[in-house]
């Protein structure tokens, strides 16, 4: 009876330590799920196949199907999470997910993550996701990615302003704001002046949001297809920014010597002509007295004119424009258009200023001499920012 009474203590002693166990394990299964509020397939996950606004379906929430099985759930939703997006490129830079534009949802469990909806599922259904919970999640450092660190942050916001400034100062575009200038001597009246330079910035602003707006679609759209795409694009823009500082460099030299002829990176002579040709002809079809039906007519044909102004241009004002859409589109969309919206007012700040100068009478030598002295300052800054992007793609493919 004594032999009984020790085999059933020793029996129940090893029933609690199992139970006990069992909960200390539940307890430490842990994965880590990220997700976007705006994302069908992670409301789908969660148990609303036909969206937020339809029935919950509890049966087909595999977050509560995890919870259920013992699995502490830390979700994190990268627009509407302070920091989650910053968390989100941590953890996948930590579990080696190389992906240049990761999607959600995904989960993370012990050294392993899914980012197909449909292997979560799988591996939910099949305890495997549970089995290996157990073992703790890899630790993840939070760091800023993209070439300009964290866009979200302070510092790479004003990143993205001062590219845009200095690309409105960018030396190909010099010939495009002397040009504007010229614009102004076809009258005197002031009011119809600025109305001038109002249309003329206004058409260059928005063909360059639009120009961007595509470009930023084009871009993501790629990286969501195909990795290797982004891949090219990464060496496309490394090579591209590192040949850019080296022909920055010497011009920088030739400029600070004043020797201007030698300048290499400005617009082809072929696009320099067409826009000879392209403002000849503005002006003619504003001095004609035939062609000449008043001011509205002078706004289209001055809008028109930016338009095709801002479309020669890209060639060389989209170098720095490339390379920051490209680091735009690795933010929440809202916050990208705002970034590419902001760059483009910078982009446009050197033409108002133009403008304002010109308007009030300092005149087209005055402002063609002054860019002139400091076109050797403007390709050094040119450099510095290509030699920075440049360093930061390199560590970005190798």
């Amino acid at each position: 009876m004594r032999k009984m009474k020790i085999y059933i203590a020793i029996l129940l002693f090893l029933l609690i330590s199992i139970v006990s166990t069992k909960n200390v394990l539940a307890a430490d299964r842990t994965v880590v799920y990220f997700k976007e509020y705006y994302c069908i397939v992670c409301q789908e996950f969660a148990g609303y196949p036909y969206g937020y606004s339809s029935d919950y379906h509890p049966e087909s929430d595999y977050l509560k199907i995890m919870e259920d099985q013992g699995i502490t759930v830390i979700v994190y939703d990268i627009i509407n999470d302070e920091g989650a997006n910053d968390l989100f490129s941590a953890y996948n830079k930590e579990y080696g997910n190389n992906q240049s534009n990761p999607s959600v949802p995904i989960i993370f469990f012990a050294d392993q993550y899914l980012d197909d909806v449909d292997e979560m599922k799988a591996a939910i259904n099949d305890n495997t996701v549970y089995d290996l919970s157990s073992t703790p999640l890899l630790e993840v450092t939070v760091s800023g990615d993209g070439a300009f660190g964290d866009l979200k942050g302070f510092a790479g916001f004003l990143a993205v302003l001062g590219a845009g400034l200095l690309d409105g100062v960018n030396p190909c575009a010099i010939a495009m704001l002397l040009l504007f200038v010229s614009l102004l001597g076809f009258t005197e009246n002031k009011k119809s002046l600025i109305l001038v330079s109002i249309t003329y910035i206004s058409a260059l602003f928005f063909s360059y949001l639009l120009i961007g707006f595509g470009l930023l679609n084009l871009l993501t759209s790629f990286t969501d297809q195909a990795e290797i795409i982004n891949t090219v694009i990464n060496w496309f823009i490394f090579v591209l920014v590192s040949f850019l500082f080296l022909l920055n460099i010497y011009d920088f030299v030739v400029t600070r010597n004043e020797d201007y002829a030698k300048v290499k990176n400005q617009l082809p002579k072929w696009v320099q002509k067409y826009n000879k040709v392209i403002v000849k002809k503005f002006t003619n079809a504003i001095n004609n007295k035939e062609n000449k039906k008043g001011l509205i007519s002078i706004l289209v044909l001055t809008f028109v004119l930016g338009v095709t102004l801002s479309i020669t241009e890209l060639v060389c004002t989209g170098q720095i424009y490339v390379t920051i859409v490209n680091e735009i589109k690795y933010e929440d969309v809202g916050y990208s258009y705002f970034l590419l919206l902001s760059y483009n007012v910078m982009f446009v700040i050197p033409l108002i200023v133009i403008a304002v100068v010109s308007i009030t009478g300092k005149g087209i030598v005055s402002t063609s001499n002054f860019i002139r002295e400091h076109l050797h300052i403007i390709k050094l800054l040119n450099a510095l920012l290509f030699l920075i992007i440049a360093i930061v793609f390199y560590f970005r493919i190798f």
